[in-house]
Parts: structure tokens; sequence; C-alpha cells
């Protein structure tokens, strides 16, 4: 992809760029934007991602509300003026006609500004004082995402494809929401072209289910930011997200996609320049696969109807390999690589999902075999009559490259991520397949010849549960993308390690800061300097988020004294989630709403029978990972706990928030305040314990009797559930309410729990 690299300031040619701008066609529009001489903001202190070069004119343009957006009438239907640029050349470009980008430039302009501007093609009109138009002959100097943008007596985006275009409105956007009144323009001339090709972001959808509206927002946020490839991981040993009527139960309803919806969010990518890439695992992280279709290791030959529970299928120790997973994953965890019908199947799911997406990429996995597969005697027999393979490493990715054929018959290319390509003995992965490098920066030996896509789990991860953050210091100022023709791009990895049913919005709204932060240095990758990381949140702030973004939707009030969140204490696995797990990691607390728990790896949390309560929950200092926001007073909290030493119990997810239970106090943190009552749970007995707030007062009831009251605005807490170390907590029950209940209701609860009433969320 070209690139093009700007001086920072070109005061010197000022004049003559006007001049061409002029010449280009921005010609004065007086009913509609008018000069003011007032202070300018500046775009490449104001712009996220910092754009390549800008020169400042004199003063500014305000847009009036009379203006119109006026599309080149000879490029409105083109995508495209590069010559010889065709869908098949260059299939990574958006192939969205100029018209269209305008029309869905002129709707976010709306909605960012209120200003309201008809787009129009015919050409000359008065009032147009935003004009976009395609232009072949830069092509020699800016690639197919770049754009140049011109502000005089009017504004003028000009780019060799609509893509380009798209990004030159989202500058214009940003610019219109730095100024004072969503209206005035710094006048001068920027041209801005990508450093990178691939702007990339993954979210794991597997572990745990967004919402469509939360993907949108994701989508969104990655267009206006210019970032073009949303890799959305679908399948894993948690859950298979697409829901297809020729497979029904493999996905499970109300916690997957149909076609419908995928169609719905593949467009909604494409109109924001984003590439919707469909991510699959093959031949490990297949868990639900492997027991749907009954082809994982412990799974034999034999053809058996598709569908949960067992079969017979023929299994035996000499085609199978049982106990040779990892130590906390069932044997289904990979696919049998000695059965064929394993094979089978994963092409028939590339036959049944890739038409739903538009994307010419497809991502197969392939990393993470268990390493003890290689001590399975059945596989070693295999491997030993095979003239083709000579390890573990060599069957995987023979795999891969035969489901590669598949891709590449559909008009796609294969993605995989790096791990048995590097220790294969005969078999060498096929030179096509692009390497997502997350162990590293791209440059390994075994990668020569690969083209790559650096992802490195070092800089770029993102799993909250096990306090893995973006390094965004370092992104913005150190980390440098190898200077190779091979790395197709870069970019971050939003994971749901042990999270199970977390919000969407909850992890969104803890990844896409740092996500901006990578955004900004994909765009332009000179290191940033310490001033420039330092004001990128407020420069965020001014810019805003994405027209049409939601954000994070909390629960309404209520006022009918039934909880929005109820945990059941039996052992069954919550819906939503795939049970992929041995029975010491990952063990579900099941809300009878949409906020069920997860235990992290290793736990000695356990469900248990107690003579008195019936099922309980036997809770460890590592707890329950919940996965939401915290809930602003009026809520309540009421739980019945058997506790003889002191726990946070619930909490936010850096413990800055949180309720502590203990047998000396129970505490109210919140803004660095703890705030502490007189009373603590009495130690070693079940005690029924209520928190409820006003939003300014926090009430403690022991067995319903009240026992004081604190000053905290604190929220209630929904992202962690911990327990004890030694002796574990017992949990009977625990409510949790969007309003704050009387004395009355509080005692009647104890006596008889109330049925749960599960929250309605309130739109901005």
């Amino acid at each position: 992809m070209p690139q093009l690299h700007h001086a920072r300031m070109l005061t010197g040619l000022v004049a003559l760029v006007l001049l061409l701008s002029t010449a280009l066609g921005a010609a004065p529009a007086p009913a509609a934007a008018r000069s003011v001489p007032s202070a300018a903001v500046d775009p490449l202190e104001a712009v996220v991602p910092k754009p390549d070069s800008w020169a400042p004119g004199h003063g500014t343009t305000r847009l009036r509300d009379t203006a119109r957006l006026e599309v080149d009438r000879r490029t409105a239907r083109a995508w495209t003026a590069v010559p010889g640029m065709t869908r098949e050349s260059d299939p990574a470009v958006f192939h969205r006609p100029l018209e269209a980008v305008a029309r869905h430039a002129a709707g976010d302009v709306e909605t960012a500004t209120g200003l309201r501007m008809p787009v129009t093609t015919t050409p000359g009109t008065p009032r147009a004082a935003v004009r976009v138009g395609l232009d072949g002959g830069m092509a020699g100097g800016l690639g197919p995402d770049g754009y140049r943008l011109e502000i005089g007596d009017g504004v003028r985006i000009t780019a060799t494809t609509a893509g380009g275009v798209y990004y030159g409105t989202r500058t214009l956007i940003q610019l219109l929401r730095a100024g004072a009144d969503g209206r005035t323009l710094p006048r001068g001339v920027l041209v801005d072209d990508p450093d990178t090709e691939l702007r990339m972001n993954t979210v794991d959808v597997s572990r745990e289910y967004w919402s469509p509206r939360e993907l949108t927002d994701v989508i969104r946020q990655m267009g206006y930011l210019k970032q073009n490839f949303l890799v959305l991981h679908l399948d894993d040993a948690e859950g298979f997200r697409l829901d297809s009527p020729r497979w029904p139960g493999l996905a499970e309803p109300g916690y997957s996609y149909d076609r419908r919806t995928i169609e719905k969010l593949d467009r909604t990518a494409a109109e924001n320049n984003v590439s919707l890439v469909p991510a699959f695992e093959f031949p490990a992280h297949v868990s639900p696969k492997s027991a749907y279709f009954h082809v994982g290791m412990a799974d034999g030959p034999r053809e058996v109807p598709p569908g949960f529970g067992e079969r017979d299928t023929g299994a035996t120790r000499g085609n199978t390999c049982t106990g040779y997973s990892y130590s906390h994953l069932t044997d289904d965890f990979t696919f049998n690589l000695m059965n064929d019908k394993a094979l089978r199947v994963s092409q028939r799911m590339l036959d049944e999902f890739l038409p739903w997406f538009t994307s010419p990429w497809v991502h197969l996995g392939g990393d993470e075999l268990p390493p003890g597969m290689a001590d399975c005697p059945a596989l070693q027999q295999f491997l030993a009559r095979s003239e083709e393979y000579g390890n573990v490493s060599d069957a995987a990715i023979d795999f891969l490259n035969t489901l590669d054929d598949r891709v590449d018959a559909a008009g796609r290319r294969s993605i995989i991520y790096d791990g048995s390509e590097g220790s294969t003995d005969r078999v060498e992965l096929d030179r096509d397949i692009v390497v997502m490098d997350w162990t590293g920066d791209g440059t390994a030996d075994h990668l020569a010849g690969y083209d790559v896509i650096v992802a490195d789990s070092k800089y770029f991860y993102a799993v909250p549960a096990r306090d893995i953050r973006p390094r965004e210091e370092e992104i913005a100022r150190s980390w440098q993308p190898p200077p190779s023709d091979a790395v197709l791009g870069w970019g971050m990895h939003v994971w749901g390690d042990d999270l199970g049913w977390a919000e969407g919005q909850w992890l969104e709204s803890l990844t896409w800061r740092p996500r901006a932060v990578v955004a900004d240095r994909q765009w332009n990758t000179t290191p940033r300097s310490a001033q420039e990381f330092a004001t990128l949140p407020a420069r965020l702030a001014v810019v805003g988020k994405a027209p049409g973004y939601t954000g994070t939707l909390l629960p309404r009030p209520t006022g009918n004294a039934r909880p929005i969140h109820q945990y059941v204490m039996d052992p069954a696995f919550p819906p939503g989630t795939y049970d992929a797990h041995t029975p010491t990691s990952r063990r579900g607390l099941r809300d009878m709403c949409d906020l069920s728990g997860m235990t992290p790896l290793a736990v000695r949390t356990t469900a248990a029978q107690d003579p008195q309560e019936g099922w309980i929950r036997q809770v460890d200092q590592r707890g329950y990972w919940m996965g939401a926001a915290g809930l602003p007073g009026p809520w309540t909290m009421t739980a019945r706990v058997r506790l003889d030493a002191d726990t946070p119990f619930l909490t936010d997810l850096d413990g800055t928030t949180a309720l502590s239970l203990g047998t000396g106090a129970v505490t109210v943190t919140h803004d660095g305040k703890t705030a502490s009552f007189d009373r603590g749970l009495p130690p070693g007995r079940w005690t029924d314990v209520a928190l409820v707030s006003d939003g300014q007062t926090v009430r403690l009831y022991l067995d319903g009797t009240p026992a004081g009251r604190v000053s905290s605005t604190a929220p209630l807490p929904r992202a962690r559930l911990m327990g004890t170390a030694q002796p574990l907590m017992g949990l009977a029950a625990l409510d949790l309410y969007a309003e704050a209940l009387t004395p009355t209701e509080i005692d009647a609860a104890r006596t008889e729990r109330p049925e749960a009433a599960c929250a309605t969320y309130a739109r901005p």
C-alpha cells in the first residue's frame, strides 16, 4: 500500500496551498460559510488519530445552518478513481460509492453537531459549504485510505477512493466538535494517509456474548478513529456464536447471531469502512463443535447424528486420545486429527458461514494444540503409519492447509495464529496464509516469506480478568512496528478469559481508550511525545465518541421490591456459555437474569449441600467474575452469608469500589474513601446482611435489624464477587436491586425471597 510521510508543518507553502485549494474547487460559498478572524483549532493537536500534515491558513470558516454537501457528479457513483483498480485487484478497499459515503457522513454530522446538510449532486450549488469528490491523479501520492481536506471559503474533501473520503469526513466531524460552536473550522489544508494498511482490533464474543448493539458501538468507534479491520472471534471452547438452522442447538439462541444479524452488522461495518472478519478455531479451541459433531479427541470415527449428548462413535484406545488435553479442559478441546470426519465437518461449516460475511479475510485459529497430545499412543501410532506427517504439528498444519484451499476457492484469504507452523517436520504452511503473530513482533525466522499481522500479547492484549492491559504509554511513545512490507498491519485483542457472562458494554468501557491509543499510532506511526500522550484523554473528550455510539446502558430504577439479579446456588451451569472445563475451573454461578458469574481457573469454589440452607456456594478468595458497570444509587444488596474472615465481597474491576464484609466491621469504599460501620457479621454462622443506598447514604441491616448508616455515594459494584481463603465463605443467597428497599421490605425478603424481575435498560 503506498505510504506518504509529509513534513509536519508546511508554513512556507501556505500561500501556494491555499491557491491550489481554490483551483480545486473550494469556491466561496457566502450563504453557507464565512471567515471568522479568531484563534483556530490546530488539527495536529485536536484530531485522533493525529493527521499526517497540516498547512494552516488565516482565520476560520463557520458553516451556516443553510450549508449543503455537494457530491462531485462525475464520481458520485464510483468507489474509486484509480485507473486499473478493481474489486478483484484490491479486495480490501471498500467498495461503497461516493454518494452513499456522503449521505452517511451527512447523517453523522447532524448526529454529532446538529448541523443538517442536505446532500446534492448538482454542481455549483450556492450553499454547498462542503464538497467531496474522487481524483485518480492523486494516486501517486495518496493510498486508497488517504484524503485531502481543504478549508477555505468552503470545505473540500478529495481522495482516490470513496473510503478515503469517508476518513476525511471523520476528521471534519472531529474538527467541528473541537470548535467552540460545532460550526467553526480552521482554515488550511490537511493531507493525511495511514502508515498501516490493516488497522486491527479483535473482540472475543465466544467466551462471552456481546449484543449487536454493543458490537455496533465498537464498529462505529473503530471507523471514527480510522481503524478498518475487526476480527470477530466467534468460536472457542466457551461457545460457538453463529446460529444456523442447518445445525440447531450448536449455537445457543439468545446468545448467538443468526444470518440476518450478521449481515446487518456487516452492512454497518461497511458503512464505517470496517472489514468484519469472521474468526473460527481449527483444530483446537473447538469444544462445542467437537461435542456437537462428535469429532473430539475422545470420539471414534463412526458417523452419528449431530447434537449434544452421548453417542456411540466407535471409540477405542487405538483411535482416540483420552486424557491428553490441558488439565483444565475436557478432551473435546481439540478435534481428533486421526478422524477424517473432523475435516469434513470443518469444510461444511466454512461453506455455510462464509457467505454471511463480505470480508475478503477469514481467520482459522490454529494455535495452542495441547502439548500432551504428542504422548497419546494412538496418535503416535497414527503418525508412525503416515508417510506425510512426522509430528503432531504436521497433522495440524495439513488440516489448516486443506481448509485454506476451501477459503481460497471462496475468494477469501486465510489468517491463522502463530503456533504449530514453527514446529513442523514435513509439512509447510501454505505461503498464501497470513500469520497473526500473538507471541512476538512478526520477525521470527520461521515467519520469513509469510505476510504477518502483529498482535503481540505483551503489548496489545486486554484480558481484564487476568489484569492484563495494553501498555498504552509504550504503544504511544516507543513501540515500533517492524519495518517490513510483509507486515500488513497490527493491533489489539480484547479477550474474555474467565468472564463467561460479562457485559460487552462493560468490556468496551474498559478497552475503548487503549484502542484509541493503538488507533492513534496505527494511522500515524511517528512516536508520540510525553505531552501528546498525556493530553490524549483530553483530546478524546473533545472529539467525543463516534456519532450514534450508545455506550454503557444502566438498569432503570425499579419500585417493585424485586431484584434485577438473583443468584441461584445449585450446581447447574448457566445458559449462554458452553461448559468446556473440568470441575475445578470456570464454574458458573447462575443469575436468574443476565449477569451470571464465572470462577477463574484452578479454584476451590464449589457448590455444596448444607443441612440448614440446602444448596450453597463455598467461595474462595478468587471468587466469581460477573463483569458489569457499577449501579448508582438507589440500590440494595441482600445476601445470606457464613463468614469467618474478612472479604471485599462485591467489588469493581480494580477494587477501588467495594462492599466489604468482615467479622469486625462492614465497610463501603469509593473514591479513595472508606466508610466503616461499627458492626460486623457474627463469625461462623449464617447471617442475613443487607446494604441499602439512596445515593448519598448507605444503611446496614443484619438479620433484618438496622445496624447503622454511613455517608457514601458508592455505586453497587457488579464486576466481581469474592470469598475467603480459609475457611471458605458460605453463600446461600445473593440478590441485587435497582432501588432502596424499606426496612419492611428487607424483613419480608428474609422470610420469602422475592422473585426476580430482570432489568430494563434506559437508552440515551
